[in-house]
């Protein structure tokens, strides 16, 4: 069984929760970015030839911080499956809803 330190690990929980944090901060201002780049481009004079670039830029952007949160949601959920088998499994750190070991939640259509 690994140990860890405590405190150690009370930071990494509080620094993960502030990175969430940013990180989602982040995708919401992008979006907002996003929908004014879409906006500008639709209210302008500009043939939709010239400004698909601006907008496939824009939306590429987007996609890669979706991506660059994925990478950090496995990277908590490896951290807490290391917890899992340590000195500190019974150890709440206060982790969001049900934890970062729950699945992946999928779409699902509701009736219209």
């Amino acid at each position: 069984m690994v140990k860890y330190d405590i405190r150690s690990a009370q930071q990494l929980a509080a620094d993960i929760r502030s990175a969430h944090g940013a990180i989602d901060a982040a995708l919401a201002d992008l979006a907002t970015l996003t929908c004014s780049v879409i906006n500008t481009c639709r209210s302008s004079d500009a043939a939709p030839a010239e400004t698909q670039a601006a907008i496939e830029k824009i939306t590429a952007g987007l996609v890669k911080m979706v991506d660059a949160r994925d990478g950090f949601v496995r990277a908590h959920r490896e951290i807490a499956i290391a917890q899992s088998k340590s000195n500190l499994k019974e150890t709440n750190f206060g982790c969001v809803g049900t934890g970062p070991l729950t699945a992946p939640a999928g779409l699902h259509v509701v009736g219209s």
